[in-house]
C-alpha cells in the first residue's frame, strides 16, 4: 500500500508542477505576443500577494494541500473509503 500511495502522491505533484509551468509559460507568451516583455511577469508578481492577509490565507492554504500529503507519504497509507462502498 505504501507503494501505491506514494506513487499516487507524486503523481499528483508531478501533475501539479507540469500544470503550473505551463501557466506561467502561458502568461510569458502572451506578455510577448502583446510587447509588454519578459519582465512584466516580474512587475505583476510584486502586485499578487499585496496584503498581510493575502499573504497569510495562501501560506494557509499551501499548508492545507502539503501538510496531509506529508503525512500519508510518511504513514504509507489514506483515509479509508468504507462509507462510499
Amino acid at each position: 500500500m505504501k507503494k501505491k500511495t506514494r506513487k499516487l502522491l507524486l503523481r499528483k505533484y508531478t501533475v501539479i508542477l507540469l500544470l503550473s509551468l505551463l501557466s506561467l509559460l502561458y502568461l510569458y507568451l502572451g506578455d510577448w505576443l502583446f510587447g509588454y516583455g519578459p519582465d512584466n511577469i516580474g512587475y505583476i508578481f510584486n502586485y499578487l500577494l499585496y496584503s498581510a492577509s493575502e499573504k497569510l490565507t495562501a501560506a494557509v492554504l499551501v499548508l492545507c494541500l502539503i501538510v496531509p500529503d506529508t503525512v500519508y507519504w510518511i504513514r504509507g497509507t489514506q483515509p479509508g473509503r468504507a462509507a462510499e462502498k
